[in-house]
């Protein structure tokens, strides 16, 4: 049954509202792949046995690449069409587990780098947080610690060469492929030659054994890697930069056949394609859902907050049969393909990020990071018995996610989220529409640094940090049931409130909302202070539910 909900003052975008632009295509202009295989191949020791090695970083202290901008342009204050300046009544989540994670006050860990960089995979029984420099195994069911803190570097130690000499722990990837039920654990190397190191588990268990791959990223500098799952493809994004980090090249989308991953085949592929200067920060879809997307569905990238003006994304695809990967093509260069949405504003009074972000006690104010699109573009597919059966629902659909920091209209920082929807069929890029989204700012306090997902009740929960002039950096989630209207979330659950502030601005570039294999069961990581130091930060993971998910 339907509960009845408060109305909210919230402007909310009408269903199915979309305009596309721009979808013709210059054939001439579309990058060549570039095709290669592993340059590194072996298989770990298990991971229980790597977890006894001592756990003192060589690196010492390590502060992390900076966060390589680009050039954004600057458009006039507006005001936003679907700000959400109040919230629901009620609140029809809460928070099961909440854990300490890697950081100040975990056992047997120093902090030895800043920022974190707070990510992480839900599997079967295990829960995998990855932080810079190291990673964790805890117990899903009991959060008990079941290795860890382990240096990222220690998994590839057999493997030798860049990636266990020049991993010093920037922009970890932990992921689950749940159809395979399998680990996917990825870092690159920020030293020439850069270097992309994947290791993927042997079993269901994180603490046993890895296939471990190098692949080569040529010459530019691989800033703010991500990674998505997809059924034939796990795929990359990354920015690339001249030597030494100058000089953007545009974003980089490589893709990795999974089928010979999964296998341990030293001849394993990779397929890359640099695309235009003109294009910025990409997200890879990524699978949280429990039933496949359709057969033969192309995996699709967002990015590109500023392509035209301050209404518009860009929507990117790669298509790629792994028997002829010389073959493989990717459309939306040159944002060829652009999707609109409700007009922003940019973070930091339209400058799109910087230092704006006010802390309780200290001067410094944190980095918005509000130039891209936050980690994860979320997919899931409601799959064919959505719409039968106890949980009746609309017709089936595919749904993506994703989110970012934009400025609210009292000057604070929201977040702002999408849904964008297609039918469960083989679609094309182009037959995305924008289902739904919100700027949740339902008070002075600044939100970013975000990441969403969906349950499968088409429940959805957005986590992010919170921060003001009279607040310590916290942590907080908003979540909405799919009865809800359109474009609003219910009041907000703190997860952790901070106890200090960072004396510095360089605040982590990301966190990770994912969902369990239950398909109800939200997982969240984000970083929050102790202490005002100048870096040493903590971390928290939580689970957390929604009560009519069952």
């Amino acid at each position: 049954m339907i509960r009845s909900k408060a109305i909210v003052r919230s402007s909310v975008l009408a269903v199915g509202a979309l305009l596309l632009c721009g979808w013709t295509l210059l054939a001439q202009d579309n990058p060549k792949p570039e095709v290669r295989q592993a340059t590194g191949f072996a298989i770990s020791p298990p991971l229980r046995e790597l977890s006894k090695l001592p756990t003192t970083s060589h690196f010492g202290f390590h502060e992390a690449t900076p966060v390589r901008r680009f050039a954004k342009r600057s458009f006039s204050v507006s005001v936003d069409p679907v700000e959400q300046s109040s919230v629901l009544a009620g609140v029809n989540y809460s928070i099961g587990l909440n854990l300490l994670g890697i950081g100040n006050g975990f056992p047997n860990f120093s902090v030895g780098g800043a920022p974190p960089d707070a990510n992480l995979a839900v599997g079967d029984t295990q829960v995998v947080q990855w932080v810079m420099p190291a990673f964790a195994v805890f117990d899903k069911t009991s959060g008990a610690v079941l290795a860890g803190p382990i240096l990222g570097n220690t998994l590839w130690r057999s493997l030798g060469g860049p990636c266990a000499n020049n991993n010093d722990g920037d922009s970890p990837s932990a992921q689950w492929d749940r159809f395979a039920h399998r680990w996917f654990l990825a870092q690159n190397t920020f030293e020439n030659p850069y270097t992309a190191c994947i290791a993927i588990s042997q079993t269901p268990d994180a603490l046993g054994s890895y296939y471990l791959f190098a692949f080569s990223l040529g010459n530019g500098f691989p800033d703010y890697p991500k990674y998505g799952a997809w059924t034939v493809s796990w795929a990359e994004t990354m920015n690339n930069f001249g030597p030494n980090g100058s000089g953007f090249q545009g974003p980089e989308v490589c893709v990795y056949d999974r089928n010979k991953l999964l296998a341990g085949d030293p001849s394993a592929g990779q397929v890359c394609f640099q695309l235009a200067p003109d294009g910025d920060s990409l997200l890879p879809a990524d699978i949280d859902s429990i039933a496949p997307p359709p057969s033969g569905e192309d995996q699709f990238f967002i990015g590109s907050l500023d392509a035209v003006d301050n209404s518009h994304l860009s929507l990117y695809s790669v298509h790629i049969d792994w028997s002829q990967p010389q073959n493989a093509t990717i459309t939306g260069n040159h944002n060829s393909q652009l999707i609109q949405v409700p007009t922003y504003t940019g973070s930091c009074n339209g400058q799109f990020g910087g230092n704006c972000v006010p802390q309780k006690g200290v001067s410094a104010q944190l980095d918005s990071l509000g130039d891209r699109l936050m980690y994860r573009f979320a997919y899931w597919d409601d799959g064919p018995l959505a719409h039968v059966g106890a949980h009746a629902g609309p017709l089936p659909q595919q749904h993506w996610y994703v989110n970012s920091a934009v400025e609210a209209s009292g000057g604070q920082i929201g977040e702002r989220w999408y849904e964008f929807r297609a039918p469960v069929k083989t679609v094309p890029v182009t037959s995305l529409t924008l289902f739904q989204s919100g700027t949740y700012s339902p008070d002075s306090n600044y939100r970013w640094m975000g990441s969403v997902a969906q349950d499968k009740m088409g429940d959805v929960l957005l986590g992010y940090s919170i921060c003001s002039a009279n607040t310590y950096p916290s942590i907080g989630i908003a979540g909405r049931e799919s009865s809800d209207p359109l474009g609003s979330l219910e009041d907000e659950v703190v997860v952790v409130s901070g106890n200090g502030s960072q004396e510095g601005s360089l605040w982590g570039a990301f966190s990770s909302m994912r969902i369990d294999n239950d398909g109800c069961t939200f997982w969240y990581t984000q970083e929050y202070y102790t202490v005002t130091l100048p870096s040493d930060w903590s971390t928290r993971l939580n689970s957390a539910n929604f009560a009519g998910c069952h």
